[in-house]
């Protein structure tokens, strides 16, 4: 027999939830506060690329105007800027991907000499200043013949993607069951055939996220892209430069919001690709 709860009880029981929530409000107050500082930036370049001004500044109500969006739609370098950063972003999401990728595979699945080496070398990149990387990739392409075009930078961002995508792809090599693996290969399936039917359907999530943060990455590079920019290859970032030093418009502003709307938009994505990803694998097991 279930006896009912006393009143006593429930009093007690939301008590000691509203002496738990008064505990940890400073902290969630200082959150709510840390979050308001870092999107009061965004927030205030999105509103000041919606100004019907000449100079930056947050329009008035009753004053928004979309004459900037329309500059930079109808600016053919504005226009040839955002094709390159969409266009080198794919190419860096394509190598990073690819080679970090198989980097984890080899890491995770073999033993070889001076791994732990290599390893090092892989991060490395991470570690070094943009600018130091920025010269030597000018002055290695300019070497090479390499320099002037879109695989140049392209190659560049992918210094810094590739090592993410690295240490994403290990860990989700690493959450791979092993046995199933074994138990395809002793079922005759070829390597190839494991990987296709076992392994890539559980690393999915990994690949995913390797490669939207590869996009996002290389679509909000500046430092690199400054050095191997040429008049003839611009990206969004490097046009927005100059435009900051010599000639401060809410063409700017418009400039960098549609890049932080490229990368809401690469975000959310994701996360919607994971969800439904994640919903489909929950429908599988009920």
């Amino acid at each position: 027999m279930i006896r009912p709860v006393s009143p006593e009880i429930v009093r007690s029981v939301g008590h000691s939830r509203l002496a738990g929530l008064a505990a940890y409000l400073p902290v969630y107050l200082l959150g709510l506060l840390m979050l308001a500082l870092l999107a009061m930036p965004l927030v205030l370049s999105l509103l000041v690329s919606f100004t019907d001004s000449e100079i930056i500044e947050v329009p008035a109500l009753g004053s928004w105007s979309l004459r900037w969006y329309e500059r930079f739609f109808n600016d053919p370098i504005w226009q040839i800027g955002a094709v390159n950063s969409v266009l080198i972003a794919l190419m860096t999401t394509a190598i990073s991907v690819l080679v970090g990728t198989s980097a984890a595979l080899a890491f995770e699945r073999f033993d070889f000499p001076a791994k732990k080496t290599i390893n090092l070398f892989i991060l490395l990149p991470l570690f070094v200043p943009p600018v130091v990387l920025g010269m030597q990739n000018l002055a290695w392409h300019q070497r090479i013949g390499l320099w002037g075009n879109l695989v140049s930078l392209a190659i560049a961002h992918s210094l810094w993607a590739m090592p993410l995508v690295f240490t994403v792809m290990r860990a989700a090599f690493r959450g791979v069951d092993r046995r199933l693996e074994e138990a395809a290969r002793g079922m005759g399936a070829s390597p190839g055939v494991v990987f296709r039917r076992i392994t890539l359907p559980l690393i999915w999530p990994g690949l995913l996220v390797s490669a939207f943060f590869s996009f996002i990455i290389s679509l909000n590079e500046f430092v690199m892209s400054l050095f191997l920019a040429t008049p003839r290859v611009q990206t969004i970032s490097t046009l927005i430069y100059p435009q900051l030093s010599y000639n401060l418009s809410p063409l700017v502003a418009a400039a960098s919001a549609i890049l932080l709307l490229l990368t809401i938009a690469v975000l959310a994505m994701s996360a919607r690709l994971l969800n439904n990803r994640k919903n489909s694998v929950l429908r599988n097991y009920v």
